[in-house]
């Protein structure tokens, strides 16, 4: 007896409520319904309006059967004029009970027009803007007319609802229900190939294309390619007579080498490349190669041969750089790929000049309390202009040195992601504790280096 009594509560309450908004307000069913949307989520709010309007209706043809006639009368009159209700209205004219015809919905019309009416017409609009763009699936969103959306909320503050839909998510599955058989794809609200936009008060619609991504690996060939654009630091890329009018301190990179053709296969605005970790620009990649993602954004294509890709970039580079295991991954890797640059493991080789001979014994007991051990370096002075000035601490795995000449060694180096190899040579003045010239006891210099390989975790970056 308990639960009849609290049900019937609450059903008073939703039918109280339901009635009092429509004496103050004209609201078609589907608004109404939209009032009370997450009550009874199985249906749809205009069936949910109606059923409310319904239960009304027979409460008060029950009112004028039993003799409270007025009260009877007052909610046919409500309900024929702001609740816009068909079988009101008719019981209305049986009874001779006047009521005001109204036609438009206080939270769906505006200047005359229902904002649901013109689903249709956005439909065709989306339907054309996508008929050159490749994708499998898609999501819809709109921009609302804000005084709709203010309507609604002073409404559901001002009666307590606290189970109202937003007219945004009300519109937006409206609009998806009509679209999706017209496209034939799935909707798609996780990671959706496009987004279709409708913008309700200019009458717009615009597609938000998802960028895509390809993972590979590239090898730097020859010295004297920056991993990315260079700018003319004089002209900022304006161009001036320093750099020859180009705006370009060099004339290349390798994110341009590889970005470009891949952007222009995939039919893309622009393309961001993302990388794990940087070689300096006289620095050769070898081995494996680096890790990246290209990110192409706006992708009009979004399926493509990458085996051809990859041999397109590799034939126009005229030998500078190779790249190979390209395939399609997802936003995470690009992400990751940055994140766990500093906690890879690199391999290195280094031609070093010193500046005192050598002989074996003293490089053996060099590399022995090098190896496995940690070691600080402060940000180095030739990028202390661009990074700031900490201490870092980096695990020195393994260092191996071999004497070529009297004032030459050759040097293999196994350390942590983000060390400053150069100066972990050099001592860079005493800013990198210790290194090999402080062991050595002799000044030394990097004459060239070269990455051999790059070992890092692999993540589940398929999408």
């Amino acid at each position: 007896m308990k639960q009849v009594r609290e049900l019937t509560k609450e059903r008073q309450e939703v039918q109280e409520k339901a009635l009092k908004v429509l004496e103050e307000y004209p609201l078609c069913d589907h608004c109404l319904g939209r009032l009370f949307g997450w009550l009874s989520t199985a249906t749809t709010n205009k069936e949910r309006g109606h059923s409310i309007k319904l239960v009304l209706s027979m409460n008060a043809d029950s009112l004028l059967k039993c003799g409270k006639r007025d009260l009877g009368y007052s909610i046919i009159q409500t309900l024929a004029s702001n609740g816009m209700f068909e079988p009101a209205k008719a019981r209305a004219n049986a009874e001779s009970i006047d009521f005001e015809v109204r036609e438009e919905c206080h939270l769906c019309s505006f200047d005359g027009e229902c904002v649901f009416d013109k689903i249709p017409g956005a439909v065709e609009m989306a339907v054309k803007k996508t008929e050159e763009i490749e994708f499998e699936n898609f999501l819809v969103g709109s921009v609302q007319n804000p005084e709709l959306e203010e309507r609604q909320d002073e409404l559901c503050a001002a009666h307590g609802l606290l189970h109202a839909e937003t007219l945004k998510s009300d519109f937006n599955r409206e609009l998806g229900k009509q679209l999706q058989p017209m496209l034939g794809k799935p909707v798609e609200f996780g990671k959706p190939d496009i987004v279709i936009v409708y913008d309700v008060p200019h009458g717009d619609v615009r597609i938000q294309i998802s960028p895509l991504f390809v993972y590979g690996r590239y090898r730097k060939l020859v010295r004297g390619i920056p991993q990315s654009r260079w700018d003319c630091g004089k002209c900022d890329g304006k161009g001036c007579e320093v750099c020859n009018h180009t705006g370009r301190k060099y004339p290349d990179s390798i994110a341009e080498y590889i970005g470009n053709p891949t952007q222009f296969m995939f039919q893309g605005s622009r393309f961001k490349f993302h990388a794990a970790g940087r070689e300096d620009i006289d620095v050769l990649m070898l081995g494996s190669g680096r890790p990246f993602v290209v990110e192409v954004s706006e992708p009009r294509i979004r399926e493509g041969n990458l085996e051809q890709l990859a041999q397109r970039i590799n034939d126009s580079t005229d030998g500078k750089i190779e790249v190979d295991a390209l395939e399609s991954t997802a936003r995470d890797h690009a992400q990751w790929l940055k994140e766990n640059a500093a906690e890879n493991v690199k391999e290195y080789t280094a031609i070093i000049d010193v500046d005192g001979q050598l002989d074996e014994s003293i490089l053996g007991r060099a590399q022995n309390s090098l190896s496995g051990i940690v070691i600080e370096q402060r940000t180095p002075n030739r990028v202390s202009h661009r990074r700031s000035d900490i201490i870092r601490r980096k695990h020195v795995y393994e260092v191996r040195l071999r004497l070529v000449e009297p004032c030459l060694i050759e040097g293999s180096f196994k350390v942590q992601g983000g060390t400053y190899v150069k100066e972990l040579i050099s001592g860079d003045e005493g800013r990198t504790i210790p290194s090999v010239a402080e062991t050595l006891g002799l000044p030394c210099f990097c004459r060239e280096l070269t990455v051999t390989a790059i070992h890092s975790s692999t993540p589940d970056h398929n999408p």
